[in-house]
């Protein structure tokens, strides 16, 4: 059985438990096995606009803890997402930020090496399980269903962080994973554009219109 260190970090588990729960089943149905990390915190992203290097130590923090279990990180949100992948990429390739990290992480006797990898539940699924598994073990056909996919700005890029996973451009995994289900996509205008989760924590009129103009496109 594969096994992961299971990332939900600071929203799924307040606002999106019944994603954390289908995951769960999902995740027991196909035999991959989820460890829940005694110490993971905020992946770091809301730091990162006002202090940079803060956000990145929250980040390496979380990578060290599923390090020193020697498991790899499987996320929920595409947020952290791209945050947890983006420090993984920079500590590994920069070896001054990682020995300034690892000062830090000392005082709370970790240590970052280098050795984890960071993916989306998603990924995993389009890679790992593969769509015609996927397919296969569907028990209730959603054929009656389509369903509108949101890619979002952090789970394809930037395209370098993520090893040449689907087009960034034209993205089509998530499309695939609806169709195992036997649902149709439904495709929309601003398909790709963002969702204004970005700007919600300082503009928030500006994010909601950006959500609902996505929103009414889905419906048109």
């Amino acid at each position: 059985m594969t096994r992961y260190a299971l990332y939900l970090g600071c929203t799924v588990p307040v606002r999106g438990l019944n994603y954390e729960m289908s995951a769960r089943k999902v995740a027991e149905r196909l035999g991959v096995g989820l460890v829940d990390v005694e110490g993971f915190s905020c992946c770091g992203f809301p730091a990162k606009p006002l202090n940079w290097r803060a956000g990145l130590l929250m980040a390496a923090r979380n990578l060290a803890l599923a390090e020193a279990q020697g498991l790899d990180i499987l996320t929920l949100c595409s947020a952290c997402t791209g945050t947890l992948t983006d420090a993984n990429y920079r500590l590994k390739e920069d070896a001054g930020l990682r020995a300034w990290a690892n000062e830090q992480l000392a005082e709370m006797d970790q240590v970052y090496n280098g050795t984890v990898r960071v993916r989306h539940f998603a990924r995993m699924l389009y890679e790992e399980i593969g769509v015609e598994q996927l397919r296969q073990t569907v028990m209730v056909s959603l054929s009656d269903f389509g369903f509108a996919p949101h890619y979002g700005c952090h789970y394809l890029k930037p395209s370098h962080l993520y090893d040449g996973f689907d087009d960034p451009e034209n993205p089509k995994s998530l499309d695939r994973l609806i169709e195992a289900t036997g649902a149709h996509v439904v495709h929309y205008e601003d398909e790709s554009q963002c969702c204004g989760g970005g700007i919600l924590g300082f503009d928030e009129e500006t994010a909601l219109l950006v959500s609902k103009q996505k929103l009414d496109h889905v419906t048109a």
